[in-house]
């Protein structure tokens, strides 16, 4: 009853996180199924990086961490919320058309052993993303962007003790997506420059009004 509580009081929080993560996680796997072909998209500096395992246990908070600030920033300012929903989602179908056109592959290195827990996480993790296509752009890397730009915008958020932590602890699961192999140098640039574009979009056409009606 607590929770059934917690979702109706928080409604267009779910709402919202449906709109953006979960449509979007259901239609990544459906993607994969109409695709052949993907390209090895590589920069010089990716040789350069090293695999570094404790980091996948940074990078499996990837959700929690995303809906955990959202869910915050939701709290304090429902406006800049509902921007983050909306450039989110124009963000992540920006990203589906560049994986039909585009399709990328990630070819991970020979994984070192490192503890046997930490080495079952990393097996586990690959599991489920193999084979690992749609790497550019990475929309792990595009849902962090997205989650720090709205804290840095926000004008009604000044916890700056929250804030900073959890900006500090998105900008680390970027860098977990290059530590472990999960993306390459491009995937988080071209991240980053998909969420400035569909933020900016969203700033010129005011959609997020469109969270109005929810």
């Amino acid at each position: 009853k607590k929770i059934i509580d917690f979702i109706k009081k928080n409604k267009h929080y779910f709402i919202g996180i449906c709109i953006m993560m979960i449509s979007q996680s259901f239609l990544f796997m459906i993607l994969k199924l109409f695709q052949s072909n993907p390209v090895y998209l590589i920069h010089p500096l990716d040789d350069k990086i090293p695999f570094i395992a404790p980091f996948i246990y940074i990078y499996n908070l990837f959700y929690p961490a995303v809906m955990f600030s959202l869910y915050l920033l939701y709290k304090k300012d429902v406006e800049t919320f509902d921007k983050a929903i909306i450039a989110g989602t124009i963000g992540y179908l920006i990203c589906y058309a560049i994986y039909l056109l585009l399709p990328t592959i990630m070819y991970r290195p020979v994984i070192p052993s490192f503890d046997p827990v930490t080495d079952l996480i990393i097996k586990i993790t690959y599991f489920f993303d193999d084979p690992p296509l749609n790497c550019f752009p990475s929309i792990h890397c595009l849902f962090c962007f997205q989650a720090i730009y709205s804290y840095l915008i926000t004008k009604k958020y000044k916890d700056h003790f929250q804030k900073i932590p959890l900006v500090i602890f998105l900008v680390l699961i970027i860098l977990s997506t290059l530590f472990v192999k999960q993306h390459f140098v491009y995937d988080v640039l071209g991240s980053f420059i998909v969420c400035l574009f569909s933020n900016l979009i969203v700033e010129i056409f005011h959609l997020q009004k469109l969270m109005k009606k929810i």
